[in-house]
């Protein structure tokens, strides 16, 4: 972790300099950009090659014994990373980007890495796992629109991996999550607010799809088996955040395809709050559901029966406060393909929405 973490806090600034050199600038156009100057990407290729470099060192130096799927999601998560690249540089249809997620998540499965609670139906189990790979990533990728959230959850989400179930827990486990947690930690200083670099989707789709690998590594049902809703738990924020917004979307009788500012960041915004208040609040909440799955695997079965039901109806009563916030609907008129898959929103489908034309005159 100490070595990817120094390795991205150099990579960071180096990656900002080549955005600036080729204008590859996220400008504020359209109803959901909030920052008020151009911001460059590329700080996804700082993540991925800390990540890369630090993995690669273990893998010649120590040679895991789980090397084969440190490998398979390696190789997966570059698949993803170079896709969302070329989404970040030229905007990828979503049906393509959905294909090549689909793939990755079926190469994870060829080694795997797969989710095993179905032994006696693997049908069910790959298409389970293609399911909850393709979701994470792009969950990740949604939570992405405030300075530092999606970087800031993702450490988390990290050390929660590492420190929470520790009962059966495979070794790549440990060390990719570790691994990604410092590639991301040498970044934030660079996307705290007023951030100085975006990772774009390169960087956002990158961190869920290794966050969905790590997530299917874990033994979590050695005390209980309602411990399977640990990695809901430790993924808790942008899992919630995609289902609020596609339930919001539904309910107002709004396209579930169609940017708007339906997000949680963006209704604590509309409370007053500011960009830094919104952030460090869902940290905490990270850092809490974290705490959370931790006890919930230590629990007997019918305590952890009761604890999820308390769970669950404190996340019901939530639901129902932050719904009632009155957001800005301006977003109703921002225009998207009608048949953009929800899981294909980019991390700020706002910054391409008004910005398609100015990357096909940039020269690279």
């Amino acid at each position: 972790m100490i070595i990817t973490f120094a390795l991205s806090l150099g990579l960071t600034p180096f990656f900002r300099k080549i955005a600036l050199r080729s204008n590859y600038l996220d400008s504020p156009i359209g109803q959901l950009k909030k920052h008020t100057a151009p911001v460059p990407y590329l700080g996804g290729l700082a993540i991925y090659f800390s990540f890369l470099l630090g993995i690669l060192g273990v893998l010649i130096l120590a040679q895991p014994p789980d090397s084969p799927r440190v490998l398979a999601i390696f190789v997966g998560g570059t698949v993803v990373a170079l896709m969302g690249l070329a989404d970040d540089l030229f905007s990828l249809s979503p049906a393509l980007k959905f294909l090549f997620e689909m793939i990755a998540a079926v190469l994870l499965i060829f080694f795997g890495v797969q989710l095993e609670f179905l032994p006696s139906h693997p049908v069910l189990g790959w298409v389970l796992t293609v399911v909850w790979v393709v979701g994470v990533t792009n969950a990740l990728n949604l939570i992405d629109i405030m300075d530092g959230l999606a970087g800031g959850v993702s450490v988390i989400a990290c050390l929660g991996f590492v420190l929470v179930p520790f009962l059966g827990a495979q070794s790549y486990v440990h060390l990719i999550a570790a691994a990604l947690g410092g590639s991301v930690l040498g970044f934030l200083p660079y996307n705290y607010q007023p951030a100085r670099i975006y990772m774009g989707d390169a960087g956002a789709l990158f961190l869920g799809f290794v966050l969905a690998g790590i997530a299917m590594g874990h033994g979590y049902t050695q005390m209980n088996i309602v411990a399977l809703c640990a990695p809901l738990l430790i993924l808790g924020v942008p899992l919630y955040d995609t289902a609020l917004v596609m339930a919001l979307r539904f309910l107002k009788g709004r396209s579930m395809f169609r940017g708007s500012n339906d997000h949680l960041a963006l209704r604590l915004r509309a409370l007053g709050l500011t960009v830094k208040q919104v952030t460090g609040s869902l940290w905490a909440l990270s850092a809490l559901l974290a705490a959370a799955a931790g006890f919930l695997v230590r629990l007997s079965e019918k305590r952890a029966l009761v604890f999820m039901v308390f769970f669950s109806f404190a996340a019901l009563v939530f639901t129902v406060i932050v719904s009632s916030i009155p957001v800005d609907e301006g977003a109703k008129k921002i225009k998207e393909n009608p048949f953009r898959i929800f899981l294909m929103e980019s991390p700020a489908a706002g910054r391409k929405s008004g910005n398609k034309k100015a990357k096909r005159k940039r020269n690279f």
